[in-house]
């Protein structure tokens, strides 16, 4: 860190020194600074404490950035003398302690205050009701303790980030004066009680997000909301599902996972811009509309864990998974800051949309339009035949359809998935061969047929040679290819050699046929020909 800078009285006005591999820290600084208006220490290896009397160092300052550095101890009190300041960002360090309560409530020109991912503690805000920050606050990541405030103002707030702390208590937003809120996120805190209905007075609300909490309840209708994302995954609500609540025409991303939700899925028609429809481990039953396939931006679909039966829509093979691949549909969810700020104004930070692929669950925010593509309708009681128009889906990168009661084969059109990392058809009823156009999946990662009534050979090349047999098991007619060729049982090396390994290789079945002529012609020449055989002729 350069502090030469501060040896002396400077008319130095902005200093950026971002996305560098600065070391040392901010001490010492011998004199005033009384013309540095920004410092932007961004994303370097700076330690050690801010100064006590930082406030006197640098009293005309307006943006202060010193995130993702290593900076420690307390955040000092006299930040709160610096009365110009309008971006304060110390995300990303290690500071300690409480932020001081005149940080929320003294700074009148404060548009953005960030603290996300330290080690800050004590009441939330301070204790304080009254904020003074115009547009955004970020205090994710952090142990702040307490209830949400019932009496809330904040004035022209637009971006409330509260998520992962330690919050509890009921949510009651009734008395919160913040008509110009865009972004609420409380997710990941211990949250309780139900969703009071005057959350539907944030008409300006675009990303709700309050998952992974134990509210309970039914979600009020408010159908004056323009939402674009929704979260609420990861709690005990327990609403019965025959009408959409909210406006669901404005949807991007809907995920409910892990709830008590019920109904048939006969609403999810009206979700004409959704890309990511999350509604597994949830008790939603009957049949998997063919509605769904009118849902031509869909990246990720996720009805795991739940009752649906019947057979599966064919129609789901229009998926082709090539929506949006550009970050033109976040633009909805931006902060607007003043224009002497525009290099800060950035669209929010989506977090917390996951989906399970490869036998992990993955966590996506604005990647998850290029990054995945899948669909998982497992643990259902979905029956019938795997529809052939599956293998339509060229694009799609996951597919899960196991522990389900699908029968008859494997269509030989999943060869056509070009794309796919990820293939579980296990546990389920599925017979005959594994077919053969399944060797040109050459992006396939994690594959498992086990548990079903599979038999005769499994394919030795391609993606196909590279899985173990834990992607085989429990399908007692399925053979292992040896390396002559042959087909032998992989589970009981003791059975008979079956059909397979007698007639697996066409070379093998060729060269026996024709020995089996050459015997039979050699039979009769000798017999017509030689006199020995001649008089043993004569004898029959």
């Amino acid at each position: 860190m350069p502090n030469w800078l501060f040896t002396k009285e400077a008319t130095l006005q902005e200093l950026y020194l971002g996305n560098n591999s600065l070391t040392g820290s901010l001490d010492p600084i011998w004199h005033t600074q009384s013309f540095l208006q920004v410092i932007n220490l961004h994303m370097n290896h700076v330690t050690g404490q801010l100064p006590v009397n930082i406030s006197l160092m640098f009293p005309r300052l307006l943006i202060l950035d010193v995130s993702s550095n290593n900076f420690f101890g307390h955040i000092p009190t006299s930040l709160c003398g610096i009365n110009f300041m309008t971006f304060l960002d110390l995300s990303n360090n290690n500071f300690s302690g409480e932020v001081p309560a005149c940080v929320f409530t003294n700074y009148p020109m404060l548009v953005s205050l960030k603290v996300s991912n330290n080690k800050l503690g004590g009441l939330i805000f301070g204790g304080m009701n009254n904020l003074s920050i115009t547009s955004e606050l970020y205090l994710d990541g952090n142990k702040f303790e307490g209830t949400v405030p019932r009496d809330l103002s904040g004035g022209t707030l637009m971006v409330i980030d509260l998520h992962d702390n330690e919050l509890s208590g009921k949510l009651d937003m009734s008395l919160w004066n913040m008509s110009s809120l865009k972004v609420l996120n409380l997710a990941c805190n211990h949250i309780t009680g139900k969703i009071h209905p005057q959350i539907c007075s944030f008409t300006r609300l675009e990303l709700l997000d309050i998952s992974s909490n134990n509210l309970t309840g039914s979600v009020p209708n408010c159908s004056c909301m323009l939402l674009h994302f929704l979260n609420l995954s990861g709690n005990s609500l327990s609403s019965h599902i025959s009408y959409p609540f909210f406006n669901i025409s404005s949807l991007i991303a809907l995920d409910i996972r892990n709830n008590q939700f019920a109904g048939n899925l006969h609403w999810i028609c009206y979700l004409d811009n959704i890309r990511l429809l999350s509604l597994g481990g949830n008790k939603f039953e009957g049949q998997v509309t063919p509605n769904l396939c009118e849902l031509l931006h869909l990246r990720i679909i996720d009805l795991s864990h739940n009752k649906l039966s019947g057979s599966l829509p064919s129609c789901i093979g229009n998926f082709f998974f090539k929506g949006d691949r550009g970050d033109q549909i976040f633009q909805v969810v931006l902060t607007s800051l003043p224009y002497s700020l525009k290099p800060y104004d950035n669209p929010y930070g989506l977090r917390g949309f996951s989906f399970t692929t490869k036998g992990n669950m993955y966590t996506y925010g604005r990647s998850f339009f290029v990054s995945m593509s899948g669909i998982d309708l497992s643990a259902n009681m979905l029956h019938g035949e795997i529809p052939w128009e599956l293998g339509n889906m060229s694009h799609i990168k996951s597919l899960n359809l196991s522990y389900n009661f699908f029968v008859g084969p494997i269509p030989e059109t999943f060869g056509g998935m070009e794309e796919i990392e990820s293939l579980d058809l296990s546990h389920n009823e599925l017979s005959g061969p594994i077919p053969w156009q399944l060797v040109r999946l050459c992006s396939l990662g994690v594959f498992s047929v086990a548990y079903n009534n599979l038999s005769g050979c499994i394919p030795n090349s391609g993606q196909l040679g590279s899985f173990g047999m834990e992607s085989y098991l429990a399908n007692t007619n399925l053979h292992q290819i040896t390396q002559g060729n042959m087909c032998t049982p992989s589970l009981d090396p003791i059975a008979e050699e079956d059909v397979c390994e007698m007639f697996g290789d066409p070379i093998l079945y060729m060269v026996m046929a024709a020995g089996f002529i050459l015997a039979f012609w050699a039979t009769v020449a000798f017999s017509l020909f030689h006199p020995y055989g001649t008089s043993v002729m004569f004898k029959l």
